[in-house]
């Protein structure tokens, strides 16, 4: 009889052991649950759909070619935790006004996958988690947390400062995804991807229990570099130019253009955790809903924290603070600072597997500015760095007077380039008549600066490795490609969207880097249309399959 007993008693044990072990399989304790206050358990769903590239209700895709998404990469889409930030909602809630009722963390998810007749979208599900019942504006940040928010600020933070919120400054350029994955935020488009919301408007009760669905957006975009080339049939003839301009092929003196690297300038250090636009031109103050989305303009346009404060007119943006606003500035690439700048150039992505290489050149914040505001300084962009290989230049005849061909470099560190002519040395250019005998004296671009660039002669400079000599190419990046300047979004990046940069053909020498800037923060346009022709395509990020993600 006590034998009977004892094993009634174990097995009493075993049976509450498993109904605790179900309990807590099924449910995300992290957001805290009191025994003495009446909890609701829920499921977050968090979804990662097709990125939406609108900037305005007229033009809510702006891609470039016919393909109007980008499948991008496994990890892009990856969820590890999730933070809810309840703020009270429903009838007689103000917006902006309410403060913070419940900070929510789920670090438990699992990837589903729902398809609907438009797209096919990843959806990662939580396990249930408690939280108290209530009405609420939930605001939901993917893989990071609102910097500077915490449980301290519950009730004494509002909506409006909470979402005014900016991101932690960047120390470097991200080009790979982080091992916590990148950060999104909750949005939710309507139809046609225009008018949009950051949170989600749920009551949330005890019983029945619910589900918080969410849509989410990575809040930065993404620049990628592909491979180019005249012939990209090859390791060996990848990112190698051989046709050019007609000044240039008549006088049959530049052998090739090969790109070697590239590096990312002017990418915002901070962004907004949740989209912001505007439709005026100036800040809407006080910020309400349409500033994170819903404005019902046509022509509503994307801010960062930083756009109302790009405003110099005729003044160069480098004698500004401005360069704290960016993990490089043009500074960088100034004329009197390039021979000290110590950046690392990333080399271009080459040819293997038979076909040309991708490579992810910059995850960023956005960066946008007013029309009139979209200088060089401000734009984010890309710097070329190239070899040039001259095949004949001119010299001072050993005899007499004048120039003749040589295609002899020999060991020579600097060439000279004027009117589409190469020159050995400084001599060579006094014998030609470009620069006056009484001028110039030095035999080094060191000493020769004023003259130089007096006569629009440009000074290359002798690479490290290959002894090939070396010229830059800047390009800006554009959100809305057009050949007219289009209101405040031609050029610029905005969350969620993949700026894919493929240098079609070179029409000239670039920049050297010694007689001028490589980066002219005052042009408001483009200044390498003529030498450096891109095929620019910006798209929405779009899920893989199932299948695909998953690898199978």
């Amino acid at each position: 009889m006590k034998k009977l007993k004892y094993m009634s008693m174990m097995g009493l044990a075993a049976l509450l052991l498993t109904t605790w072990a179900a309990c807590s399989d099924d449910t995300d304790a992290s957001g805290g649950e009191n025994p003495e206050e009446a909890r609701a358990y829920t499921t977050v769903t968090i979804a990662v759909p097709n990125g939406v590239a609108e900037t305005r209700a007229s033009d809510p895709t702006a891609d470039t070619d016919d393909t109007n998404t980008d499948i991008g990469l496994t990890d892009e889409y990856k969820v590890t935790k999730a933070n809810l930030y309840l703020f009270p909602g429903g009838t007689g809630s103000s917006f902006g006004t309410t403060t913070l009722t419940e900070i929510i963390s789920i670090s438990q998810f699992t990837q589903t996958t729902t398809t609907t007749t438009d797209q096919k979208t990843i959806v990662w599900t939580s396990k249930k988690t408690a939280l108290t019942p209530g009405d609420y504006r939930i605001y939901i940040v993917v893989n990071g947390t609102v910097n500077g928010v915490g449980d301290s600020d519950k009730g004494t933070l509002n909506e409006a400062a909470f979402l005014a919120k900016t991101t932690a400054d960047a120390t470097s350029v991200i080009a790979a995804v982080p091992s916590d994955g990148l950060v999104m935020a909750s949005r939710s488009p309507n139809s046609n991807n225009s008018n949009t919301l950051p949170y989600i408007a749920q009551e949330i009760t005890k019983d029945p229990e619910q589900t918080i669905a969410a849509t989410v957006e990575r809040v930065m975009g993404k620049i990628t570099v592909t491979a180019g080339g005249t012939s990209m049939s090859s390791a060996a003839t990848v990112n190698k130019y051989t046709s050019f301009s007609t000044t240039v092929n008549t006088i049959g003196n530049i052998k090739d253009i090969t790109l070697k690297n590239y590096y990312v300038v002017n990418a915002r250090k901070e962004g907004y955790y949740f989209r912001h636009v505007d439709k005026g031109s100036s800040a809407t103050n006080p910020l309400t809903e349409a500033n994170y989305g819903t404005s019902s303009t046509t022509l509503p346009y994307v801010t960062d924290p930083k756009t109302y404060d790009k405003t110099y007119t005729s003044t160069p943006a480098l004698a500004n603070s401005y360069g704290d606003w960016y993990l490089q500035g043009s500074s960088a690439f100034g004329l009197s600072s390039f021979g000290t700048f110590s950046g690392t150039y990333t080399d271009m992505p080459g040819y293997s597997s038979g076909a040309v290489e991708t490579k992810v050149a910059a995850y960023c914040y956005e960066n946008t500015m007013l029309k009139d505001k979209q200088k060089n300084g401000y734009t984010t962009g890309i710097v070329f760095k190239a070899e040039i290989a001259p095949s004949k230049m001119m010299q001072k005849k050993s005899s007499g007077d004048g120039v003749e061909e040589t295609n002899t470099i020999g060991s020579i560190g600097e060439i000279f380039y004027h009117s589409g002519i190469f020159y050995k040395n400084i001599e060579a250019l006094k014998a030609a008549g470009v620069l006056l005998a009484d001028g110039t004296t030095s035999s080094s671009a060191s000493g020769a600066l004023t003259d130089l660039k007096k006569n629009d002669v440009q000074c290359f400079l002798k690479g490290n490795t290959d002894g090939k000599f070396i010229c830059y190419y800047p390009y800006w990046i554009k959100h809305l490609p057009s050949d007219t300047a289009e209101d405040v979004m031609e050029f610029g990046i905005v969350r969620n969207n993949v700026y894919q940069v493929t240098v079609a053909s070179i029409q000239g020498v670039g920049k050297d880097g010694v007689t001028e800037n490589i980066i002219t923060d005052t042009e408001t346009d483009d200044p390498t249309t003529v030498l450096l022709n891109v095929k620019l395509s910006i798209k929405p990020w779009i899920v893989r399959t199932n299948s695909a993600v998953l690898g199978r």
